[in-house]
């Protein structure tokens, strides 16, 4: 498996009928690429560095990465945020990094971690009008060569535009040392693409919504590699894990292509923002974005499980957003709601966009369309098991209540259409929350 090179800071028109352009210009994976960094940055008049990391990644990383630029002769100043868990991507995160890039008067931020320090770094440099850098140090999330930047504002997470890495550059060795919580989180973030394909595709199939097969297969590949490699990824095999970045980078250039998420971001990931609000609001503790999003994948499942079942579909109740109902977000969402009442105003405007009706009510043409992905599904849990993912629950702070909250409101983080909105276009979800919760009451007898 490797990297699509040829795509890297290139235009290239696409059968999907659109251009796509990576702005990527260079990705290194190699145990020598501290040696390849400075001349980088000179030859492209990159002279003046702020250094990003915590606490963690400075330690594992940043200080070799900081004493090799000084010793080539790079100007490098250091940002390093004192927390070693819980940093936020949040507003003052990304106020932190603007202020110590006028303070630096820096050229390009150079940002050593993984996935709340690439997303501030990535926001904060695209504020500033600079390019970013990014050196990896776990293989923990998808968002490394993404364009936009995964935030929380006011406790709600947001995806906003942002812009890719300039480059990447990676030591293979570090990301197959990184604590094996990250090495899961990252399998979970690309296990979700099962997820997120479907969800992709069945919106693809009820209401036209664009898709694009390169960016798809570019998904579809990896994901398939780690779940047939999940025992290998699990025993730290350093080909497996390099393979498992590599495949999280190539969802991040699938991103890159489609100008947003939606290859690698669906109902799995929008329960994992919700229960990213609950402990912004102090009902759960923070936890790794990946591992939230591997323990929704195996959820995620039950409900295509439902769906399979369908014997028929009917026509879609539009989503309404009645007095009642923004009473009820407000309250809920405190200052969060606003951005809630906007996702709730966009979904109803794609209805609108899309004839607010189905392509197609055959139940049977849809299954056949989705069945690629639907087959895969008992492998997938097969692999979730193997990396010792689905016992999470009291791990990550979630009791059956707030799933059955998760299930019944996570449509409502996020327009993109998912399994979520057909079942409330249906009137089914009550119901099918309730079935695939009901295996945590047979558990409990």
């Amino acid at each position: 498996m490797d990297i699509p090179y040829a795509l890297l800071g290139n235009k290239q028109s696409c059968t999907c009928g659109r251009d796509h352009q990576v702005p990527i210009e260079k990705i290194v994976i190699d145990e020598r690429m501290l040696e390849q960094l400075p001349p980088y940055l000179a030859g492209e008049s990159l002279n003046q560095v702020l250094l990003v990391a915590d606490a963690n990644t400075y330690r594992v990383f940043g200080d070799q990465v900081y004493q090799h630029l000084l010793g080539a002769g790079v100007t490098c100043d250091v940002h390093v945020f004192q927390a070693s868990h819980d940093l936020l991507p949040d507003e003052q995160a990304i106020a932190a990094i603007r202020q110590a890039v006028v303070q630096s008067s820096a050229t390009v931020v150079l940002a050593v971690g993984s996935g709340v320090i690439n997303d501030v770094a990535r926001y904060a440099s695209y504020s500033e009008g600079i390019p970013y850098i990014v050196i990896p140090t776990a293989p923990s999330m998808d968002g490394y060569a993404s364009s936009v930047a995964a935030l929380q504002f006011n406790g709600v997470k947001t995806t906003l535009p942002a812009h890719t890495p300039k480059a990447i550059f990676v030591q293979p060795e570090v990301l197959s040392d990184a604590p094996f919580e990250l090495i899961q989180a990252g399998f979970g973030d690309l296990i979700g693409k099962t997820i997120s394909l479907l969800d992709w595709k069945l919106s693809h199939v009820l209401f036209g919504e664009y898709f694009c097969t390169k960016s798809y297969e570019m998904v579809l590949t990896p994901l398939q590699y780690c779940v047939e490699h999940a025992v290998q990824v699990r025993d730290r095999d350093q080909t497996t894990i390099k393979n498992l970045f590599v495949g999280l980078i190539n969802a991040g250039i699938a991103m890159a292509m489609m100008g947003n998420s939606r290859p690698c971001s669906g109902s799995e990931h929008h329960c994992s923002h919700y229960w990213d609000l609950l402990a912004y609001q102090g009902v759960r503790p923070h936890a790794s974005h990946g591992l939230q999003v591997g323990y929704a994948v195996q959820w995620m499942i039950r409900f295509y499980r439902v769906f399979a079942k369908a014997s028929s579909i009917e026509a879609p109740l539009s989503p309404a957003l009645t007095p009642e109902r923004e009473a009820q977000i407000r309250a809920f969402y405190g200052d969060g709601a606003n951005e809630i009442l906007t996702v709730f105003r966009d979904k109803v405007s794609w209805y609108h966009e899309h004839n607010g009706d189905f392509q197609t009510r055959d139940i049977a043409l849809v299954l056949q369309k989705l069945e690629p992905e639907l087959s895969m599904l008992p492998a997938v849990e097969r692999a979730l098991r193997d990396m010792n993912i689905p016992e999470m629950m009291d791990a990550l702070g979630l009791t059956v209540d707030i799933l059955r909250e998760t299930f019944l409101h996570a449509n409502e983080l996020r327009s993109r259409y998912t399994i979520f909105d057909f079942l409330v276009s249906q009137g089914e979800l009550d119901g099918a929350t309730r079935n695939v919760l009901a295996i945590l009451e047979v558990a409990k007898k």
